[in-house]
């Protein structure tokens, strides 16, 4: 099932699970049915602490990537800022809870800048993208310079993530 956000071509996805006596199979989603045109190239994890923030986070020219975010195990606060200047949503926020036990996945579009806050102890956190990494066009913004609340008192954040420009407004 596909929910609609308030962000252009953002989109949650809530997958199948399929339970017997030996499990479950989890089947997050079927992009084609969809029609969600996307080229799997890398496919990356995070295993992270509880009150680690991670973000905000994209990839630009030459080498934009669109992901597919979820977690596996634990769960977290995934936040989306949306950073392309053109769109109808530009500046707009959105969050989002992922729970390893939920089985939703979500969309980010190119031109999005994303992070998440963890809420559980030893959360992984699968990620999917359609191009490559390259570190000259991975860029990001200060987590805390858009006006979301994290809620957090001490988070932990990267000395990278520290030292990113604040996102403003064009």
């Amino acid at each position: 099932m596909k929910t609609e956000t308030k962000i252009k071509d953002l989109h949650i996805f809530e997958g199948k699970i399929f339970s017997d006596e030996r499990g479950s199979l989890i089947k997050p989603v079927s992009l084609l049915e969809q029609n969600i045109k996307f080229n799997l190239v890398e496919t990356w994890f995070t295993h992270s602490k509880i009150d680690v923030i991670r973000g905000m986070h994209m990839q630009v020219e030459p080498f934009p990537i669109n992901k597919l975010v979820s977690v596996i195990q634990g769960k977290l606060i995934d936040v989306v800022l949306d950073c392309r200047s053109h769109s109808p949503s530009y500046g707009i926020f959105e969050e989002f809870i992922l729970d390893g036990d939920d089985n939703k996945l979500l969309y980010i579009p190119a031109g999005c800048a994303h992070g998440y806050k963890v809420l559980e102890e030893n959360t992984l956190t699968m990620y999917m993208s359609d191009n490559i990494h390259h570190s000259p066009s991975d860029v990001g913004f200060k987590y805390n310079s858009f006006g979301y609340n994290w809620n957090v008192d001490k988070p932990i954040v990267s000395k990278k993530d520290r030292n990113l420009p604040d996102f403003e407004k064009q």
